[in-house]
């Protein structure tokens, strides 16, 4: 089967993931992103149209999805860098971080893609910095956009306010919600896992994202073989030392989206508001 309006460059691979692979393409003449999965890999389709329904400048636009006889295909906007790679790549891409916005801006832009995802039934379930993109706008100042984007893992939310998967989890413990990570524990790795989180579990890795950002490239909850540990532990040792020590305006607001009990974690909303409130 040929694909009808996805054209992938496949000289341009921008990367790999547990799910899947990514490159450069074009879609009805437009410059993409094309995130490549084998089929079976795809949980379910149901959500997909919704999520091309998603309108917000900070959540990457899904432009397209379609399928061949061994692959699921999404386009989706095409960004300069991730976060990951902003602290974590090559020389042209840290250069970037001359470019960033200050702090709390980073963070409102994030929260508000956040809420507009959650506000429209979804739960983002993929959290990490590989999947949280910066756009720069030459034409427009060189103005900083930061992005959501990769929602091949997003599902709608059930009749309970939440998301079940049943799929062999490969996401990375590190950037998991303690309640996540603690269902994990009791099942074993080597069957099937259903998880079921919530906007909540969404919020919590948020805040790491944000503690990660504010930390400049370095996990909240430390080394990366301790991390889940630390989650499930309520230990965010790299937080506690860096940002207390230096008063952080957003400090009380990355620590209350980082509570253990995910029924005291303030809400996407609630995110939006105390960061505009900080004078």
């Amino acid at each position: 089967m040929v694909l009808t309006c996805i054209i992938i460059d496949r000289c341009k691979l921008i990367g790999r993931g547990c799910y899947g692979t990514v490159y450069e393409g074009t879609w009805m003449g437009r410059k993409v992103a094309v995130k490549r999965i084998q089929i079976e890999n795809v949980e379910n389709n149901k959500g997909e149209e919704a999520l091309q329904k998603l309108d917000h400048p900070n959540v990457a636009k899904l432009y397209h999805v379609e399928s061949d006889i061994d692959f699921r295909y999404y386009a989706p906007e095409l960004c300069q860098l991730s976060l990951n790679q902003l602290f974590n790549g090559d020389e042209a891409q840290k250069n970037y971080q001359e470019k960033m916005p200050p702090e709390n801006e980073v963070c409102l832009q994030l929260a508000k893609g956040l809420a507009h995802i959650h506000e429209k039934g979804f739960i983002y379930w993929d959290i990490k910095p590989q999947n949280v993109f910066i756009s720069v706008h030459p034409t427009d100042g060189g103005n900083v956009s930061m992005k959501w984007a990769d929602f091949a893992l997003s599902s709608p939310l059930n009749d309970r306010g939440s998301f079940s998967t049943t799929e062999h989890n490969t996401r990375p413990d590190n950037w998991l919600a303690p309640e996540i990570l603690q269902m994990k524990e009791n099942f074993n790795r080597t069957t099937p896992l259903r998880q079921e989180g919530t906007v909540k579990s969404d919020v919590f890795s948020a805040g790491l994202i944000f503690g990660y950002h504010l930390l400049k490239g370095r996990h909240p909850y430390g080394s990366q073989f301790n991390i889940p540990a630390n989650i499930v532990n309520d230990t965010p040792v790299n937080l506690k030392v860096a940002i207390e020590e230096q008063k952080h305006p957003m400090r009380e607001i990355v620590m209350d989206m980082l509570k253990n009990n995910p029924n005291e974690r303030i809400s996407s909303t609630d995110v939006i508001t105390r960061i505009a409130n900080i004078s």
